[in-house]
């Protein structure tokens, strides 16, 4: 089922699986019993130096050894903090959709809506190395959660009832997710003619046509092109 599909139809999940609603409830529970120590290592310092590394090096340089040596800890103490790398992707995730910016409150609801799916991707572009861990979870976090309300009431503001809006800001979200993680393959130009290897022995006018439509357009605008196209084909559905 897709991530999101679980945020909104309420699918059951395992209980205290990593990311699904009743672990965030018991890390909430064990974070608000918690007393750290002064100077002691704390969850949030386990999960900003985890994205510093994913940022730096990699979703596949995160290993309890690597985090570990960067910590200055040992891995009895991590898990003492964080149970599994499972469970430390979830809250690095969460972490991450904690850096979207809402859209200016005072906008008229599409506008919101493109405002926040550009800012969505923005923020996935940033942290490239873990747009691979989205896949690994429900995004039922305290952020991801924030997000999802602000998107969904920017629809029904637009004017869209609540059964499209809630199809169509799943709709945007897989393709934001899409987006980044094309745009964070490695794949700088998908243009058959400049993707290595495609049309390097074909008559360069095979590909005139499609050249000259596209010269000048960014990643950006084919985002905003996409998310224009939905919003008035969710008109078209309403």
């Amino acid at each position: 089922m897709p991530t999101y599909a679980r945020l909104v139809t309420g699918a059951s999940v395992d209980v205290l699986e990593p990311g699904s609603a009743p672990w965030w409830h018991a890390h909430s529970e064990r974070l608000r019993r918690r007393r750290p120590r002064a100077g002691g290592l704390t969850v949030e310092r386990i999960v900003d130096e985890a994205i510093d590394l994913v940022d730096a090096e990699g979703l596949e340089a995160l290993t309890v050894r690597a985090l570990t040596a960067r910590l200055g800890t040992s891995s009895a103490t991590l898990y003492r903090h964080v149970a599994s790398v499972e469970e430390l992707l979830v809250l690095v995730i969460d972490r991450v959709l904690g850096d979207i910016e809402l859209p200016d409150p005072d906008g008229s609801g599409r506008e919101r809506t493109m405002q926040l799916a550009i800012e969505f991707r923005r923020v996935l572009l940033e942290h490239p190395g873990v747009v691979p861990a989205l896949r690994a979870s429900p995004l039922l976090g305290p952020n991801a959660l924030r997000s999802a309300e602000n998107g969904l009431t920017n629809l029904v503001d637009a004017g869209y009832p609540p059964a499209v809006a809630i199809q169509g800001y799943l709709a945007i979200v897989d393709y934001i997710l899409g987006s980044a993680f094309f745009d964070t393959a490695g794949v700088v130009d998908r243009r058959p003619d400049r993707v290595s290897g495609g049309g390097a022995d074909l008559d360069p006018s095979f590909f005139a046509a499609q050249r000259a439509a596209i010269d000048g357009v960014t990643g950006e605008d084919v985002f905003r092109f996409a998310v224009t196209a939905l919003l008035d084909g969710l008109a078209a559905a309403s």
